[in-house]
């Protein structure tokens, strides 16, 4: 005959077993002895405990009652615990896209359609406003700070010569000296009033031009350099001076003497002629077989293609490389793609850097006057996995050390925090719906306190406070599923190790590993809330009452 445990009996004594259990132990319990006997023993040791706790002044406080059984949490409650609560985040994440997200891409539709200024538009005319003024700023600050030195010195004459024939003679001087400053010129030729600025076929510019406009043609000659910023650039004409163009689209088919330096999405040079260095950055680059560039080429684009003729060193950034014309000297390419083709050819070395080395495509036809070197990718630069570096371990043995730490010192001054359980069911959910809240709404309420200077001490105070909490979260939790573990070891320093293990290796799995980090977050947040909620009643009735 199998008798039951004194767990059993303890939780029949308690009513703390399901009705059918509680019957089915009832009917042995009447047919054993042995059993009668425990249960009675049992039941005599609760009365013992009962009669220890009672008060002999019930008068002062109310009477103790001795807590029912309450049953351990197991490890697959805790797990079940945990997966409810990731439900319930997946639940209100769905709700809230299906429900509220067409309210609010509807609101969010609605509100893009109230007028508001180009942002193009504004940095244009702040840009334009800067040019045409700016210069006659400066002018004037220059002026009021000779002004105001040359009044100085005639006041220092003034009162130093005063005495002599030689003060009206040195005020005279100054005064002439003021009268006689040159007026400031410009020389610039400066143009944006309208959508379009056209330089026409037949205008020549004999100054440095700067222009910002919607789009901006230059069709006849600029003798000085072009500043333009403009959704787009076309150069069709001459410019014996430099080119510094900023826009959405730049197209150069005509010459540039000096050098060009820009910033578009989309650059082509189209039959163009750069007599200096080309310096690019966009999306996409096109330098065509009847473009010319005597100087160097560095450009950074995603896609660049060049066809044309470059004298000097071409240095390229980007996804794809593709040349096809002449190089006069030496390739250095640091792209995922490199490929020369049709029958390019290259006066000096080609190095390239990719992850691979058969990223290097060089057809049949193509001229190498010097070397092929593969010099790869830096070691700094490569797309490696945290988890084949030695400094991710290293951190999260830092972590590891540390969080068993704080939590050692923690649960010392906290021995309460050391019983804290999950539950299972509801409970858990609550206690999850709970560390949600704090998560979410602390925040919120700190940044709307903080609002006025005389919450924002306040709102210091509790940011800094929820922040630790939420470092203390996942420790509360790796007690918790240490002692699971662990459940018979007394030891605080074992089971919160092991706990903290089990924790570390699960925030890193590969691909879940935050959803758990979360889970374990909300969950430890709404166990301390609850720990610090149960601890201030008990504070406060512990306080003597005031006499």
């Amino acid at each position: 005959m199998t008798h039951p445990s004194e767990l059993k009996l303890s939780m029949y004594a308690d009513e703390a077993l399901a009705a059918e259990e509680a019957a089915s132990l009832r009917q042995h319990v009447d047919s054993c002895a042995t059993c009668q006997a425990a249960l009675a023993a049992v039941r005599d040791e609760a009365q013992l405990i009962g009669a220890a706790l009672k008060i002999e002044e019930p008068g002062m406080v109310a009477a103790t009652t001795v807590p029912k059984f309450s049953k351990p949490t197991s490890l697959s409650g805790f797990a079940l615990a945990n997966v409810a609560a990731g439900l319930a985040v997946w639940l209100a994440q769905f709700l809230w896209k299906t429900v509220f997200g067409e309210l609010v891409f509807n609101a969010a539709s609605w509100v893009a359609s109230i007028y508001l200024p180009d942002v193009y538009a504004m940095a244009s005319a702040t840009a334009l406003h800067l040019i045409e003024e700016g210069t006659a700023m400066f002018d004037a600050y220059v002026g009021f700070v000779a002004v105001s030195l040359l009044t100085v010195a005639t006041l220092v004459l003034l009162v130093r010569y005063r005495k002599t024939h030689h003060a009206p003679t040195a005020c005279l001087l100054v005064f002439g000296a003021i009268l006689a400053m040159p007026a400031p010129v410009s020389a610039l030729d400066i143009r944006g009033d309208r959508a379009v600025v056209t330089i026409g076929a037949s205008e020549t510019v004999d100054d440095t031009l700067i222009v910002a406009a919607e789009t901006v043609l230059i069709e006849g000659t600029v003798t000085g350099d072009v500043v333009a910023a403009a959704r787009r650039i076309e150069v069709s004409g001459t410019v014996e001076g430099n080119l510094l163009g900023f826009s959405e689209t730049v197209a150069v088919s005509g010459v540039v003497n000096g050098a060009v330096l820009g910033a578009a999405s989309s650059l082509d040079f189209l039959g163009s002629a750069l007599g200096g260095d080309l310096w690019v950055a966009g999306e996409t680059l096109r330098i065509d077989d009847d473009a010319r560039i005597e100087g160097n080429a560095t450009v950074a684009s995603r896609m660049t293609s060049m066809d044309g003729f470059v004298a000097k060193d071409l240095y390229a950034f980007g996804e794809t490389v593709e040349v096809g014309g002449t190089l006069g000297q030496d390739l250095e390419a640091f792209a995922a793609r490199v490929r020369l083709l049709g029958e390019s050819q290259v006066g000096g070395d080609v190095r390239y850097r990719t992850e691979d080395e058969d990223n290097l495509h060089v057809a049949d036809a193509v001229q190498v006057g010097g070397d092929v070197q593969f010099l790869g990718v830096p070691e700094a630069l490569r797309d490696r996995s945290p988890y084949a570096t030695g400094m991710f371990y290293l951190w999260e043995l830092a972590w590891l050390a540390g969080g068993f730490i704080v939590g050692l010192i923690f649960l010392w001054l906290a021995p309460g925090a050391r019983s804290l359980s999950l539950g299972a069911g509801v409970d858990a959910l609550k206690t999850s719906g709970v560390g949600l809240l704090t998560l979410v709404g602390v925040p919120i309420m700190a940044v709307l306190a903080g609002i006025t200077l005389v919450g924002l001490p306040l709102s210091l105070i509790v940011i800094v406070a929820w922040a630790l909490a939420i470092y203390l979260a996942k420790i509360v939790v790796a007690s918790m599923v240490g002692r699971m573990l662990l459940s018979g070891s007394d030891s605080l320093a074992w089971t919160l190790l092991a706990g903290l293990v089990v924790v570390t290796v699960a925030v890193n799995l590969p691909f879940i590993g935050g959803i758990i980090s979360f889970v374990l977050t909300i969950v430890g947040l709404g166990l301390l809330l609850q720990f610090l909620l149960g601890v201030l009643p008990r504070r406060a009735s512990d306080d003597p009452a005031p006499v």
